[in-house]
């Protein structure tokens, strides 16, 4: 039995689409919000280019393939500095996967990046096992991500003077 990572073509993100839907469900980063329309949303991007969907997947010659993890990337341009990066938008494992097996989808993601002329890839991350094996890898996790719900924020500072 041999694993794979790939980049799906839109046809097979339409076809699997129950699978990556709830794999996306799973792990939607802190950035998105609860949309009453997001996961239509998500696959209008998946079809159109907008993000990349990845299968990391088994296969065997006397068995039909099987999904072992989806990530999703997406090129984020900072006009600011000019810089391009491949964001791992989402990435969801159905079963344990080896740090071998995170290892191989890394290495192909990075080759991807580096083939579309990016600096870096950048994620989001609250797993411990995640941030340890990136770290190993030479990823910087000195950064904390911060986020304000700006409703519940508002609400909160409502009426205070500023100082």
């Amino acid at each position: 039995m041999k694993t794979y990572v790939t980049k799906l073509l839109p046809e097979e993100v339409a076809k699997h689409w129950d699978i990556i839907k709830y794999a996306v469900e799973q792990s939607m980063p802190p950035t998105s919000y609860d949309h009453p329309d997001m996961m239509n949303r998500v696959l209008s991007a998946a079809l159109i280019g907008i993000v990349e969907v990845w299968a990391y997947y088994t296969k065997s010659e006397d068995k039909p393939s099987i999904f072992e993890g989806i990530g999703l990337s997406k090129e984020v341009y900072d006009e600011v500095s000019g810089t391009k990066n491949l964001l791992i938008y989402c990435l969801y494992g159905y079963n344990p996967v080896k740090l071998i097996g995170w290892r191989q989808k890394i290495s192909v993601i990075t080759k991807y990046a580096k083939a579309k002329g990016c600096s870096q890839v950048v994620a989001y991350s609250n797993n411990p096992f995640i941030i340890k094996m990136m770290h190993g890898l030479g990823a910087n996790t000195e950064q904390t991500f911060i986020s304000l719900d700006v409703n519940e924020t508002v609400k909160k500072l409502n009426g205070l003077s500023e100082v």
